[in-house]
């Protein structure tokens, strides 16, 4: 009775803390098509539906990608990494209510589908290298590894209190603002070509909001925020990966080197 109680008051809370995306977003330019209330039950549902049962531990997938309707994405993605984060602390919330085992850092991506019908939600699940928040959460690496989409083990895991702090830095090579270097240091920062990201890019084959770059655990994490061009690091095409020092990321035509002090 005590978890019920519980996973009501961590639900009631996610409603509040959403009510005025909902009321300011979804339902002015939506007209009540999508709320993200109804994203966080099916994030629910997906981590008790892939869940995998070992000898003393329940594991549920940290990374998820809900997929909208191209017209529904269009009018989130100016909050998209607002709602995002809202949505991953939702996740973690919910594994512990529920007792699960995360692998690693909850991980909410907004993208788009065009096959979907408008007001329409889709969600995929995974489990992701993205370094674990918690070490109670890490997956020891004496555990089975679970073969669903990709999963990478965490070799080690590192609790915030005790990372030191790091300075991501980006210096661009090539491109529009080739020259110029922009240091990361609070996250969430916005990557992209509006004049209200964190840092603007003058690339024209860029998105207005093209990447986000999250701290976790003292490493930097790079997500494609549904980007026209996409993310390619290292001449791969991600859509969300943990950054090393030296890493090449090619955003439109814009080269950078990640690094780190």
């Amino acid at each position: 009775m005590g978890n019920e109680v519980d996973g009501m008051r961590v639900f009631s809370g996610l409603e509040g803390s959403l009510e005025k995306y909902i009321e300011g977003f979804f339902k002015g330019k939506f007209g009540g098509r999508v709320q993200p209330v109804e994203i966080a039950k099916m994030l629910a549902r997906e981590m008790r539906d892939n869940r995998h049962v070992s000898i003393s531990k329940i594991y549920v997938p940290n990374e998820f990608t809900v997929y909208l309707n191209p017209v529904d994405w269009e009018s989130v993605s100016d909050f998209a990494s607002t709602l995002s984060k809202e949505l991953s602390e939702y996740v973690s919330q919910k594994a512990g209510e529920k007792r699960y085992t995360l692998a690693g850092s909850p991980l909410v991506i907004i993208d788009q589908d065009k096959d979907l019908a408008t007001g329409g939600i889709r969600i995929q699940s995974g489990f992701s290298e993205t370094p674990a928040m918690d070490e109670e959460q890490s997956l020891p690496d004496e555990e089975p590894i679970f073969h669903t989409m990709r999963f990478y083990p965490v070799k080690e895991s590192i609790p915030p209190s005790s990372v030191p702090p790091v300075c991501g830095y980006l210096q661009v090579e090539d491109g529009p603002d080739q020259g110029k270097t922009f240091r990361i240091s609070a996250t969430p920062v916005i990557v992209g070509r509006r004049q209200d990201c964190n840092i603007v890019l003058n690339d024209t084959s860029v998105s207005r909001n093209h990447a986000r770059l999250d701290l976790y655990g003292g490493r930097y994490i790079i997500t494609d925020l549904g980007s026209t061009n996409g993310i390619i690091v290292n001449d791969v095409i991600v859509k969300t990966k943990t950054l090393e020092p030296g890493d090449v990321i090619l955003l439109g035509t814009t080269v950078c080197t990640f690094k780190v002090e």
